[in-house]
């Protein structure tokens, strides 16, 4: 089992699998809670983990506080979880992991999944 789990991190990650990584967090700064997205904006945990919250701020491309003119009425493009009320809202920022095209295979594991 050793062997196989050294063999996977060995091979080359692909696109798709990439994709599916969190790529964007809607954080609210006052608790610390954080909902993550992938690259299409798809929700993939609605409560990220502390490891997820703080490898995103440790890595974090760019930031900007939420606008809520820029939401998606449909709420299928970054649906916000159940825990942003509106006052929650107000406060929330998406911060965007450091992420690129050059960034070797170790680093695109190092990011927790959710």
């Amino acid at each position: 089992m050793i062997e196989d789990k050294d063999e996977d991190e060995n091979k080359e990650m692909g696109y798709l699998e990439k994709s599916k990584l969190p790529y964007s967090l809607l954080l609210d700064p006052k608790t610390g809670r954080a909902a993550a997205y992938t690259s299409t904006h798809r929700l993939i945990a609605p409560l990220a983990s502390p490891a997820l919250v703080a490898f995103a701020q440790a890595h974090t491309s760019h930031s900007m506080p939420w606008d809520e003119s820029k939401r998606d009425p449909s709420n299928k493009w970054r649906p916000l979880p159940d825990w942003v009320s509106d006052d929650v809202r107000a406060r929330c920022v998406l911060i965007w992991i450091e992420r690129g095209s050059a960034a070797p295979d170790a680093y695109w594991r190092s990011i927790p999944a959710k």
